[in-house]
């Protein structure tokens, strides 16, 4: 593992990976952003970021029934 001054992903590892992720929730975009973190935490180690691309909502009746939120989570790839 790197040992690089400064802050954020690039501190630690020579080497980030960003993918992208939909998050869903029936709360609101925050909680849908959260459940995508935190589900690919379970698999993924070192996650250090996350930039929400997108909100997008499934409408019915007039009102939103499912909150999307659109992230990409960056994490370092260790040497």
């Amino acid at each position: 593992m790197g040992t690089r001054k400064g802050n954020g992903i690039m501190a630690k590892f020579n080497v980030a990976k960003v993918i992208e992720l939909v998050g869903s929730s029936e709360k609101g975009w925050s909680e849908a952003a959260d459940t995508a973190v935190k589900t690919a935490s379970k698999s993924i180690k070192n996650i250090s970021g996350v930039e929400v691309t997108a909100m997008t909502a499934q409408v019915k009746d007039g009102g939103i029934v499912t909150y999307k939120a659109t992230v990409k989570v960056a994490f370092g790839v260790e040497d």
